[in-house]
């Protein structure tokens, strides 16, 4: 019973731990964080961030992974309730553009983690997992869907890259420039595009 005490406020420590760490560096940046704002915004002492937490890359590590684990979750559960390839396909779409407002702070972290990975192997090789999972789920629609009939794809792969391409273009423009386009209507043509790609002809 003491171990199963000891082990939920564990997790619970560093779901708290987590929360500080993802809203501190959406605020402050990768490079510009401290353990010390951690453990401000969390409430506890730094020591304390130490003994959870290895080191400053031990943390943002966990903190992206957590981020993907959270996303890939909300996606599962948005998939779940679908069985028709078109709607899955869509409900992809909306989700991920849909980050942009639901999730702000997601973005700023994701931006500055891109900023590290090539100086930091165990952060690429996170965000490599992430861009990863987002083209099996698309991947794994569209199979069921030419399975089924209605999709018509010559490379999946290639189909799966080009989708998350689109995706990911129109959330980092947004985010550099909001003012050069309407996300919205841009969202709307680009779910339009991505489905004539896989449609097949009636």
């Amino acid at each position: 019973m003491k171990e199963r005490n000891r082990n939920d406020l564990i997790h619970l420590r560093r779901v708290q731990l987590t929360r500080a760490a993802y809203k501190v560096v959406g605020e402050k940046g990768y490079s510009d964080f401290t353990i010390k704002d951690i453990a401000k915004e969390a409430g506890l002492s730094t020591g304390l961030v130490h003994y959870y937490f290895k080191n400053k890359e031990d943390l943002l590590f966990k903190l992206l992974k957590g981020m993907n684990a959270n996303l890939k979750n909300d996606l599962g559960k948005a998939l779940s309730a679908l069985e028709d390839p078109q709607e899955k396909l869509l409900a992809f779409c909306n989700e991920a553009f849909d980050l942009v407002h639901k999730e702000k702070a997601y973005f700023s972290v994701l931006v500055d983690f891109l900023a590290q990975i090539n100086r930091n192997k165990r952060l690429r090789q996170a965000m490599v997992k992430l861009f990863q999972s987002y083209r099996d789920e698309i991947e794994a629609i569209l199979q069921e869907g030419m399975a089924k009939g209605i999709f018509a794809v010559k490379d999946v792969r290639f189909t799966s890259v080009t989708i998350v391409s689109l995706i990911q273009g129109n959330i980092f423009q947004h985010l550099i420039d909001q003012e050069a386009f309407d996300y919205f209507a841009a969202t709307e043509k680009t779910k339009k595009q991505i489905f004539s790609l896989v449609m097949k002809d009636s």
